[in-house]
């Protein structure tokens, strides 16, 4: 086989070449990839939306198809007969230590919150990713602060009140105390807490329009 010229011309049309083989290769890993993906994605919807709003309890439930609107994803659940059980929000805080901080908060109709989890995070391992568990840790029996916090901070302080299942937002100030809120920070990641706080009160203000935060001066800003 005669071997090609060194030449521009040759060399344009092999690396055109090249670049058309990737560009199929990759097509075709983004066909094969995109459904299990997607799947996946479903599934850890789903399984959150069970979580925020039935938590441990066994009722048979159905979900409305989602609906967007202003930045926001709401999820109605109901049981067989049709009556309201919750609503989950997908809600998301762009001011997080690490950027975007995206939670979904489950409320019974009366907006009561039933649960969360944090569906995205950028957050220090050890520190600010510690929302996914601390603001559902009960005052008396909260995990000790893990490792990381006590090789920075020393021993682990005394767990304060962070649970905020059971709260209403519309009732109490869901903000971190130091700012004058209801709710102790995660120690040592009071700006997370602040983005975690800011996703779950504009889930709730979403659904039932006002929140207990609206009526204190900017500290809810506060970064």
């Amino acid at each position: 086989m005669k071997k090609l010229k060194s030449n521009i011309v040759n060399m344009a049309v092999v690396l055109t070449l090249i670049a058309v083989a990737a560009a199929g290769l990759l097509a075709w890993v983004n066909n094969v990839t995109s459904g299990p993906i997607e799947e996946i994605n479903n599934l850890a919807i789903e399984n959150g939306i069970k979580s925020v709003i039935l938590g441990d309890r066994d009722i048979q439930f159905t979900v409305e198809q989602p609906v967007e609107r202003e930045g926001f994803v709401f999820h109605n659940v109901n049981d067989l007969k049709g009556n309201l059980l919750g609503t989950a929000v997908e809600s998301t805080d762009r001011n997080g230590f690490g950027g975007n901080l995206k939670v979904m908060v489950g409320f019974d109709p009366e907006g009561v919150i039933l649960g969360y989890t944090v569906l995205e995070h950028s957050e220090t391992p050890g520190l600010g990713a510690q929302a996914d568990d601390w603001f559902r840790q009960k005052s008396a029996d909260a995990a000790e602060q893990s490792a990381a916090i006590d090789v920075l901070l020393g021993a682990p302080g005394k767990p304060g009140n962070h649970n905020i299942i059971g709260m209403n937002p519309g009732d109490e100030i869901m903000m971190v105390s130091k700012d004058g809120g209801d709710v102790d920070a995660i120690t040592a990641s009071t700006i997370t807490s602040r983005a975690f706080l800011r996703a779950v009160n504009a889930a709730y203000k979403s659904v039932f329009g006002y929140t207990a935060a609206d009526g204190v001066s900017g500290a809810s800003s506060q970064n």
